[in-house]
């Protein structure tokens, strides 16, 4: 069992038979959605490439199955019982919390055909083994066939669920509650507007930073025992979680906070990527496991909304995987794995070298200055695809056309460029979550440093443990019980 403090946990009530019914359906259903994501993990970090299409099949049955609990009529009548009874003040936050959630999945499959449901998740299965061996290949053509009939199913989906302005703002729901393309736009200009002009400032600067001392020769293994050090070190229980090795990063969660897991993806010449990756997929991690137990085996456990799981990661990775006083505390443990490497780099080097800003064409590698660009290129091309704006042909030239109007750079190859991400080989509307995350990030470490007046000496001396625990207890442990 985890450590918490359970005295300040969030509880569901005891007093009422409607709570513990609707607890049972969601037990049930949280319990066979974890089997789905293992089978997911596997697929992406040990499964043979071979074995897409049964994968599929047993991925479309489990859906079919799900898609049957969530549609219940019991599970439907529970709800239209509880929706205004849970607004007495004789309920909890988690009670109430519990029942929005649970009714925005019911709504949600209500709306849509077991049979598009299973279709989907036949699709994913083969469409993920397409995109890595088009990227493997750098060739687009193999991938868009299944890019073409994920489109299709993506806005089936849409259609169905139904949408006020465009059928982007259907799919981009599903990540962040609420969220429509005109915010997404109102919010993503500025955001635009001031990153490219303080990148054109910055180029237009002259200076010049050395970032060689992350470029190299680097042992995977033994960047593998330091991504290892640095989740340790930000309190990530690997009693309760994992690291293995995958074409993309991810953090996934079958149970939260019991079984949370990470991937990176080390690369030999190139150290930067596996460190910022293990940081950032260490904050999703960090996130999941601190969510309650009391609230485990429901939709309300885990992050609150994609934007809000996005802002940890970055939060972790940004804010404080790239400050000085972070690496004061960490910089040893590079030092103890790649001796040689950096027997002569100090860590004002090593920190400028991380923070180097300049156009780039891989978005997980990208600074923060540029990041979001990268974004905003994603998000208006999903966009389009989605909306029936482009066809799926054009899509490596239309990618290419905007680094060059965004980033002033163009990519000379498919798996540089339209093919990097794993994410439109699942669907669409995730991306503006990451600039979302960035916005509110910023945010919450404004407030923490509002907390902690010696915030950077505490970094300094290798300890994070003072702001997890903080964030545990003023968000972690709530999962999705309050929207942000």
């Amino acid at each position: 069992m985890p450590e918490h403090n359970t005295v300040s946990m969030p509880e569901f009530t005891q007093h009422d038979s409607r709570i513990s019914e609707l607890l049972d359906f969601m037990h049930q259903i949280t319990d066979l959605q974890a089997l789905g994501a293992l089978a997911e993990w596997d697929q992406n970090t040990a499964m043979p490439g071979g074995a897409a299409e049964v994968r599929g099949f047993q991925l479309a049955a489990l859906q079919g199955v799900l898609h049957e609990l969530w549609t219940n009529p019991r599970l439907g009548i529970l709800l239209n019982e509880l929706r205004e009874r849970v607004q007495q003040g004789s309920f909890s936050d988690a009670d109430r919390g519990l029942v929005r959630e649970a009714s925005r999945h019911y709504d949600r499959a209500a709306k849509l055909p077991r049979q598009l449901v299973e279709e989907i998740a036949r699709v994913q299965a083969t469409s993920f083994e397409a995109w890595r061996s088009a990227k493997e290949h750098s060739d687009f053509a193999r991938f868009a066939p299944m890019l073409t009939r994920t489109i299709a199913l993506q806005r089936e989906v849409a259609d169905r669920l139904g949408y006020t302005e465009t059928r982007y703002d259907a799919l981009l729901n599903e990540y962040e509650p609420g969220m429509t393309v005109s915010t997404i736009d109102r919010l993503f200009a500025p955001v635009r507007e001031a990153s490219t002009s303080l990148l054109h400032r910055i180029e237009a600067s002259g200076n010049t930073i050395d970032a060689s001392c992350l470029q190299g020769e680097f042992a995977v293994e033994k960047q593998l025992a330091l991504c290892d050090r640095l989740l340790h070190a930000m309190g990530y229980d690997f009693s309760r979680g994992q690291m293995a090795q995958s074409p993309h990063p991810f953090t996934t969660s079958f149970t939260s906070p019991y079984d949370v897991r990470v991937t990176v993806r080390p690369l030999v010449n190139f150290l930067q990527a596996a460190l910022m990756a293990a940081i950032h997929e260490g904050g999703h991690a960090v996130y999941e496991q601190g969510s309650s137990p009391t609230i485990a085996r429901t939709p309300v456990a885990g992050g609150a909304s994609m934007g809000t799981h996005e802002s940890q990661s970055r939060l972790w990775e940004n804010a404080i995987g790239r400050s000085e006083p972070y690496w004061q505390g960490q910089f040893a443990a590079v030092k103890e794995e790649f001796p040689y490497q950096f027997a002569r780099v100090d860590i004002t080097t090593f920190v400028r070298a991380l923070n180097k800003v300049r156009p780039s064409l891989i978005r997980v590698e990208a600074d923060e200055v540029t990041y979001n660009l990268h974004i905003i290129v994603r998000y208006e091309l999903e966009k389009a695809m989605v909306n029936g704006d482009v066809a799926v042909e054009t899509l490596p030239a239309l990618w290419n056309a905007k680094y060059r109007e965004y980033l002033g750079i163009e990519p000379t190859n498919d798996a540089e460029g339209v093919l990097q991400d794993i994410h439109w080989s699942s669907g669409f509307g995730y991306f503006p979550t990451y600039t979302l995350g960035n916005l509110y990030a910023a945010q919450i470490f404004h407030k923490l440093r509002a907390v902690f007046p010696d915030f950077d000496q505490r970094l300094a001396s290798g300890d994070t443990s003072f702001m997890l625990d903080w964030l545990r207890d003023h968000m972690y442990k709530f999962g999705a019980i309050y929207l942000p």
